[in-house]
């Protein structure tokens, strides 16, 4: 995935500093506790994904499911480090 094929409200969230899955997020109108209920994560954790600690592509995958789009989509959106 290239940022050209982010959705327009998306690429402008992410220009303006919005970590992604924060921007995907209030795209498809998920709120913190819908995203954490849908992904099984906590709603600590995914706030800390969203300010931009590392985290493992698991995370990634498990969230890009509970928002209804397809895993690895977050691999190679450059602002989302993976754990080292």
């Amino acid at each position: 995935m290239t940022t050209h094929n982010l959705p327009l409200a998306v690429l402008n969230a992410v220009s303006q500093g919005i970590h992604v899955i924060r921007a995907y997020r209030d795209h498809l109108g998920y709120s913190v506790e819908d995203l954490a209920v849908t992904s099984g994560l906590s709603m600590q954790e995914i706030e800390m994904i969203e300010i931009g600690h590392r985290y493992e592509k698991g995370y990634r995958d498990r969230i890009a499911r509970a928002l209804g789009l397809p895993e690895g989509i977050f691999d190679e959106v450059s602002d989302i480090p993976s754990a080292a």
